[in-house]
């Protein structure tokens, strides 16, 4: 039996962020995301509950708030 897979909006909604929020993540390499898959014609990509502890910690290490852009 497979084990279950998520879709990145089920994921970024586990997790509590948006899904651009967990796309800008991938693409800044803060987490890794699973091996993209060609499936009839479209690519997907399978998360696990593995991936989602990986972003939920990652989102743990982060502090409240904007970052300050700083004084010239």
């Amino acid at each position: 039996m497979a084990a279950k897979t998520y879709s990145a909006g089920e994921v970024a909604a586990a997790i509590g962020v948006s899904r651009q929020t967990l796309q800008t993540w991938i693409a800044k390499r803060h987490i890794a995301a699973p091996q993209a898959v060609k499936i009839g014609g479209m690519i997907v990509r399978h998360w696990t509950k593995a991936h989602i502890e990986k972003a939920r910690k990652f989102k743990g290490t982060l502090k409240a708030g904007r970052k300050r852009k700083p004084k010239k």
